[in-house]
């Protein structure tokens, strides 16, 4: 829902100016960007303002070094949407929730070209998830929808809490974040348990005040981001073990995290001071540990990160003002400054192809 805020909350200055980039720029002669890595491409997902139809999709070419900027428009014609909350690679396809357009674009991975785009109309879709030829959508319309990915067609729909967003399947049974987001200030605070059989709702369990992120991790646990309500209750982590049904919350302060290797790497962006911090949650003992990133303070506001699965480099995006360009900054895995490209409106969302 902090996206969804955020970007209305910028509909008073949709008219500023392109940014200027003061930092060193990226040569354009090209070079490989990660030679130690297998992908060809990094996909590269911007959000775009509310109401305004700009959301995009960039591509960095890791071999050349080369970024082509909104690459859906430029194969397919016409623009990816009105806000575009989140995206995955399942198979060679490239899934696209457009949330204000209320769609799904399906994308061929290797050539940008739109394969099919579902209509989910009036059901504000927020994130997906790939599972077993299927994938999920979470839907503002509280409801969980299925969608094949042979026929491109929606198969099954479930009832869930209230603004679901993040969500996961571990054991045949998709968990789903209920936010409560649009009923501001009474936010939710439960997980919806999806037996993915009959696709029903069976129960819910209470983790945390509006949770919006979800992660599969060892030992049948899920690890959980509740943003708290901006205020005076900060976002925090909550773990779930599956066997207990157990709630455990933690106390490190956390913006947005991913999981790699047994380790959470997160974010804490503080709204207030407008700085940032990066630390790494060790899975196995909960303990925080240090994550030093050389040049996060560069950072104006960090909106996404991602770990290359093959190399372990970290990728922070900057959404800037969500007006102007934003930003994929890299590092290495051991903290040093990599590269950085200018790509569209509130970049935020990676995906490795």
């Amino acid at each position: 829902m902090k996206k969804l805020l955020i970007s209305l909350s910028m509909l008073l200055v949709l008219f500023s100016c392109k940014k200027e980039n003061n930092d060193t720029p990226t040569t354009d002669t090209p070079t490989a960007l990660e030679e130690n890595s297998p992908y060809t491409y990094l996909y590269v997902l911007n959000e775009g303002s509310w109401g305004v139809n700009n959301a995009s999709l960039d591509r960095i070419d890791l071999q050349t070094g080369q970024i082509e900027n909104d690459i859906f428009a430029k194969t397919n014609g016409h623009n990816l949407g009105d806000v575009a909350n989140d995206m995955i690679l399942y198979g060679s396809k490239l899934y696209i929730v457009v949330n204000n357009s209320n769609t799904v674009e399906i994308v061929d991975a290797q050539t940008a070209k739109s394969v099919k785009q579902i209509a989910l109309t009036n059901k504000q879709p927020r994130y997906v998830f790939p599972y077993n030829g299927s994938v999920y959508v979470s839907c503002y319309s509280d409801e969980i929808v299925e969608i094949d990915t042979l026929t491109y067609t929606i198969t099954r729909t479930c009832n869930v809490g209230k603004d679901p967003e993040g969500l996961v399947v571990v054991n045949n049974k998709l968990f789903v974040c209920n936010s409560g987001g649009l009923d501001y200030p009474n936010y939710d605070s439960s997980i919806s348990i999806v037996e993915m059989t009959n696709f029903q709702e069976e129960k819910k369990l209470t983790v945390g005040l509006n949770p919006s992120k979800i992660a599969s991790i060892a030992n049948d646990k899920l690890l959980v981001l509740c943003n708290g309500n901006y205020g005076n209750v900060p976002s925090f982590l909550s773990l779930i073990d599956l066997q207990s049904q157990s709630v455990t919350k933690l106390t490190y302060s956390c913006s947005n995290f991913v999981v790699f290797n047994n380790y959470a790497y997160c974010y804490d962006y503080d709204w207030t001071t407008h700085q940032a911090i990066t630390f790494k949650v060790n899975l196995s003992t909960l303990e925080k540990e240090s994550l030093l990133l050389n040049g996060i303070a560069a950072i104006v506001s960090p909106y996404h990160i991602a770990v290359n699965p093959s190399n372990g480099n970290i990728y922070i995006s900057d959404s800037q003002n969500f007006t102007n360009s934003g930003d994929i900054n890299c590092f290495s895995a051991a903290g040093s400054f990599l590269y950085k490209k200018e790509c569209g409106i509130g970049t935020s969302k990676i995906v490795f192809w």
